[in-house]
């Protein structure tokens, strides 16, 4: 793939993706359902596909094809923890957020007594919550729900008014999936390091707009999946060392007993394993950079301002737009470019559908976020529809977006 230098040149990013070239209704559709996954550039699909046709081979082979497959999981491991700041040695796979996030639980619950609390957010993703429900439920403990702000956001005094000395472990988001909402979650992770509790974010919605950093947050456990920003349908879990070698995961008795290999249950998906290390030197390829930490902020500087017009854009001709309501900061500040949006005499599926008529993709519905769309009184008004952008949008994509919406808006 041919280098990018500073001066950013968006088609040569879009001429990275097939897809975006597609045709339909006889034009280009435009993939504003990145909110639900994101598109995979060349260099991701290639990489999958020459790990494949080079020959396979699982681990522990005495065999170059398998030492291969161990030398692949080391690269990308180190550039998982060059994507999150994070050790190799901090970094487990699997098959995605959910199913991570429900074995972390299961081992972390291990150390829970009844009577013993957690918190989680109203704001998030069921696989956010439901994983650390089921636990709590499991072991007699107490389940307290922080709820969201009047910005669709999370506030530190809320969870400070939930925070006690029983408190084991809080779980929130670090952007919401519907709203794009980002939350102050450094502040949040020193409240609950206060009173001792452990804390899991999920990051699968920010990291396709910002870049993670555990080491800044300050947080004991991170999870994201990798085909939100432009990877394979793959799982990434961050853990502190100490906290992954002190837990005990549910694993069958010949496996791998050291972190992080202990928290890779089964055979690993190692093609996905080779679209993610590629997916990341993508996002360094983005600014010309290389994928180290320092190539990936520079990206990810680009990323930010980029979809911060972008935002501005789409919420100055939401304006002109009649009958409908967006949930979520009306301003690019403290947002991604994700608008959740209901309108007040059609249905959302009817709007997704209409929209889906000019070769605009959107969702409709929950989003797995059922406890938000419970609150906003929503779910049984067909939810939300779900607009949502990443970097290889444009502003001419805002505007036929905007002007389509208009049009079935009236």
């Amino acid at each position: 793939m041919e280098k990018l230098h500073t001066s950013t040149d968006l088609q040569r990013i879009r001429q990275q993706f097939q897809a975006l070239w597609q045709l339909d209704v006889g034009q280009p559709p435009i993939y504003s359902d990145a909110p639900g996954g994101t598109q995979v550039p060349i260099s991701v699909i290639s990489a999958m596909s020459d790990y494949q046709q080079a020959g396979t081979a699982n681990l522990g082979g005495f065999f170059a094809t398998s030492k291969e497959t161990m030398l692949l999981i080391e690269q990308t491991r180190e550039a998982a923890g060059q994507l999150l700041n994070a050790p190799a040695v901090s970094i487990a796979f699997g098959a995605n957020m959910t199913s991570l996030t429900f074995a972390l639980s299961r081992a972390i619950a291990r150390t829970w007594q009844k009577g013993d609390e957690i918190i989680v957010s109203s704001l998030d993703h069921g696989a956010n919550i439901t994983p650390w429900v089921m636990a709590a439920e499991e072991r007699g403990c107490t389940v307290r729900t922080m709820d969201f702000t009047a910005s669709h956001s999370l506030c530190v005094t809320e969870l400070e008014r939930l925070l006690s000395q029983k408190t084991r472990l809080v779980a929130f988001t670090l952007a919401s999936n519907v709203t794009g909402s980002i939350t102050p979650a450094a502040e949040l992770i020193k409240a609950a390091h206060s009173v001792n509790a452990l804390v899991h974010v999920d990051a699968v919605h920010y990291t396709a707009h910002r870049l993670p950093d555990v080491q800044a947050l300050d947080t004991d456990f991170l999870t994201c999946s990798a085909y939100k920003f432009c990877g394979p349908y793959l799982g990434v879990m961050y853990g502190r060392p100490e906290l992954l070698g002190s837990l005990k995961p549910f694993k069958v008795r010949a496996a791998n007993s050291q972190p992080p290999w202990c928290w890779e249950t089964g055979t690993q998906n190692f093609t996905a394993i080779a679209g993610l290390l590629a997916c990341i030197k993508y996002h360094g390829w983005l600014t010309g950079s290389d994928y180290d930490r320092k190539g990936l902020q520079t990206s990810a500087k680009w990323i930010e301002e980029h979809e911060r017009q972008l935002s501005q854009r789409f919420l100055d001709g939401l304006k002109h737009i009649t009958g409908l309501t967006l949930y979520g900061s009306n301003t690019t500040i403290g947002r991604t470019p994700t608008f959740a949006l209901a309108h007040h005499r059609q249905s959302s599926s009817r709007l997704a559908q209409l929209l889906a008529q000019y070769g605009i993709y959107t969702w409709s519905g929950h989003f797995y976020a059922l406890d938000l769309l419970d609150r906003l009184n929503l779910q049984e008004r067909d939810g939300l529809l779900r607009i949502g952008f990443v970097h290889y949008h444009t502003q001419e994509e805002i505007d036929r977006v905007l002007n389509v919406l208009d049009d079935i808006s009236a």
